[in-house]
């Protein structure tokens, strides 16, 4: 089973911009670090344990993603 992410309404439009699965690990970067700020510009906010969730899972991936790009592809994501 796949693992889900509940995205609030005012969160869908950063979503809308996310890169293919089939971007450059560097695309992905770029588009992981933009999101992860914009989830911490908006923790002040109303949805602010939201932001904190999803700013957590984006700051995950973009580690994931910095680990590939300095040590290439595990195998694991084919």
């Amino acid at each position: 089973m796949a693992d889900r992410l509940f995205v609030p309404a005012p969160f869908v439009g950063l979503l809308a911009t996310m890169p293919a699965a089939t971007a450059t690990p560097w695309d992905r970067e770029h588009w992981l670090d933009n999101a992860y700020y914009t989830m911490q510009s908006a923790f002040s906010g109303p949805h602010g344990l939201s932001a904190m969730r999803l700013a957590r899972v984006f700051r995950d991936a973009l580690n994931a993603t910095r680990d590939e790009i300095e040590n290439g592809p595990t195998g694991l994501a084919a």
